[in-house]
């Protein structure tokens, strides 16, 4: 396999920097993956999405407003 790289990739300049490209390329979305994925998923409740969901939620529950404030403006 070495020697088939060294022949006919290191001799190629296209296809040497084609894969150095494409190992970089693997290298970081590996590791954007593996700890940016893992950031996220871990502080997933500080994220918009969680907060939008989580006001859907109070709105649906919250409880009944008081209407005192109506009488006092009316003496």
């Amino acid at each position: 396999m070495w020697r088939g790289i060294r022949t006919w990739v290191c001799h190629n300049h296209k296809a040497y920097y084609t894969y150095v490209l494409c190992c970089a390329l693997g290298l970081y979305n590996f590791w954007w993956g593996s700890l940016v994925g893992y950031y996220r998923k871990k502080n997933s409740h500080c994220s918009l999405e969680w907060a939008i969901n989580a006001e859907k939620e109070w709105e649906k529950n919250k409880p009944p407003e008081d209407d005192d404030d109506d009488e006092e403006e009316e003496e």
